[in-house]
């Protein structure tokens, strides 16, 4: 396969500040171009390993879907019509791929939230029916890593630490992992975060 240089994006991720950034790719005669954000399967990263540039983005995308549930207010369409409209494409929106990049700082989780709250307030519903973004996100990090856990053929499946039995009676019953996380960007990765919330379900 020929690689297009075009096409593709070098990322340097590193926290180190004493490493020296290493030299530009070269693809034949062409240099890649070095980005601090880039675009993959649907999920903006960062070389910071933050999600500010995906969660500007998806709430971006999102408002702009707002127009819908509008046009369902002003068609006079029940109450139902308007609920399946956000449920099918507004929603989607704020949580593809959500195991992945749901630890999120409290302003982001408000950030995504208030969209939710304005959708609930055009379609002049209460909050109660809805979970909340983050109750749904937390929702769904459980069911993938419950699903990669279970499925040994699964790539994911040897980065996950697998459960542990006790060898003597314990006041606990629980043989989930113990992971030591030593910086708060890893606490809030997926396997630590889904272990977490398990530990607390």
């Amino acid at each position: 396969m020929t690689i297009n240089s075009k096409k593709t994006k070098d990322m340097w991720i590193c926290f180190n500040t004493a490493i020296p950034a290493p030299e530009p790719l070269v693809i034949g005669n062409e240099v890649v171009e070095r980005v601090n954000t880039h675009k993959l399967l649907g999920v903006w990263h960062q070389n910071n390993l933050k999600w500010n540039c995906h969660v500007k983005n998806i709430v971006r995308k999102a408002n702009k879907r707002m127009f819908s549930l509008r046009e369902c207010r002003r068609a006079n369409l029940s109450p139902e019509v308007g609920i399946t409209c956000y449920e099918s494409k507004i929603r989607p929106v704020l949580e593809y791929a959500a195991p992945i990049w749901g630890g999120l700082p409290q302003y982001l989780i408000d950030e995504i939230e208030s969209i939710q709250n304005r959708c609930i307030k055009i379609l002049g519903t209460s909050r109660c029916n809805f979970e909340t973004l983050e109750q749904r996100r937390a929702h769904l990090t459980v069911k993938e890593y419950q699903r990669i856990l279970s499925d040994p053929t699964n790539p994911c499946n040897k980065l996950i630490p697998q459960p542990f039995t006790h060898e003597h009676d314990l006041r606990t019953t629980s043989n989930l992992p113990y992971v030591v996380s030593y910086t708060k960007r890893y606490r809030q990765s997926f396997i630590p975060r889904a272990i977490s919330l398990l530990k607390q379900s």
